[in-house]
């Protein structure tokens, strides 16, 4: 490769040396969320200080079978009136698990007024209260399935996507039905633990592959390396930092074939649900310039020269300016000896304090990929 690449190189000279799709474990009893629980609490005490116990609680009961526990709704069409309906109902029936359930659903029901911007937000919350409350009273498992999925609907508006999915397998845990495992493998495939994006650090000596999963790795996992192959083959090394898995052993110029195998576990108790394939290039380094040492200076004694570093690249071009007696006082209060001069500064001392002493090229026996 034969690049070249103009630098400009900063002296300044002094009299002395300068300074220098997830499958699922085992389910954990119930569903619990302390922010949602908080939101319970708080809504329950909200309806008692500020609606009145209906004379005539409406007649929701729960027809509860093995599969479904859904409420029964003998109101009208308007979700407002509803939601009023059964705000009454629940404060005069605290315990009546179907009443909250169903006003979860007038809740969500209602279309947010958007002249009342709070609506879009509040709706969504007390609604997942009202689903959680009515899992709390519920002590049918049909019935506490039935909260745990509106429970799921309304955090989902919330875009609570964990807590969504875990009252999701809440509720499978409970009853196993169709429409719940369809709609947990749904919110898994777009929400849940998955492979979301990779890059290849290309740019250094030594390139690695680092894959990026939407949930921090289970930090218990002792190795790592079964989950993955390169070519076929074990990786040279795994680390993990995160959510980020990175595999070394990479070559530049060459194309790799990447497997992430299924059951890669997340700190979440969900493990990656099926194989991922990646087509992987590494390409060669960028060129690339920088100094090594004490690089924003050229002593007039002791040290002979700056060293040049260079990457895929087979000439430099140098401008080397002095800084004379009167402006190297404002230089040194500046402190620009400190710090990485701008491309503004470099055009302040050109123009201003520094006078051009040399303009060259520097040639570069160049090696691909190696400083």
């Amino acid at each position: 490769m034969h690049v070249f690449m103009q630098f400009l190189l900063v002296c300044i000279a002094l009299l002395a040396p300068a300074t220098a799709l997830a499958q699922t474990a085992p389910i954990a009893a119930g569903f619990s969320h302390p922010t949602v629980a908080r939101d319970a609490e708080r809504y329950e005490a909200w309806l008692k200080a500020n609606t009145k116990p209906a004379a005539k609680p409406a007649n929701i009961k729960g027809p509860a079978t093995k599969t479904t526990a859904t409420p029964i709704l003998p109101l009208g069409t308007d979700a407002r009136a509803n939601a009023r309906t059964l705000a009454d109902t629940v404060t005069a029936e605290p315990n009546n698990a179907n009443a909250w359930i169903s006003l979860s659903k007038a809740l969500l029901t209602i279309q947010p007024d958007p002249n009342t911007g709070s609506e879009r937000y509040e709706l969504p919350v007390n609604a997942s209260a009202a689903a959680y409350l009515g899992y709390q009273r519920a002590t049918a498992s049909a019935i506490k399935a039935q909260a745990l999925v509106t429970l799921s609907d309304a955090l989902k508006r919330r875009s609570y996507w964990r807590p969504a999915i875990d009252a999701l397998k809440a509720s499978i845990a409970l009853v196993n039905a169709p429409d719940s495992i369809e709609a947990l493998t749904k919110l898994q495939a777009e929400h849940g633990f998955r492979l979301v994006d990779y890059k290849v650090e290309n740019d250094s000596a030594q390139p690695r592959l680092c894959i990026q999963f939407s949930e921090n790795l289970n930090r218990a996992t002792a190795d790592f390396s079964k989950f993955i192959t390169v070519d076929g083959r074990d990786p040279a090394a795994v680390t993990v930092d995160g959510k980020q898995l990175c595999v070394d052993g990479m070559v530049h110029g060459r194309r790799f074939e990447i497997l992430v195998r299924g059951g890669l576990p997340s700190d979440t108790a969900e493990t990656l649900g099926k194989a991922a394939e990646l087509g992987v290039y590494v390409k060669d380094r960028s060129p690339s310039v920088r100094f090594s040492g004490k690089s924003y200076v050229l002593p007039s004694k002791g040290q002979q020269g700056l060293p040049v570093v260079t990457v895929n690249t087979s000439a430099v071009q140098v401008e080397i300016y002095r800084v004379g007696d009167r402006s190297l006082a404002q230089t040194l209060i500046g402190g620009d000896f400190a710090k990485q001069m701008s491309g503004y500064d470099v055009e302040a001392l050109k123009d201003k304090t520094g006078a051009q002493i040399y303009t060259g090229v520097l040639d570069v026996q160049t090696k691909v990929n190696e400083e």
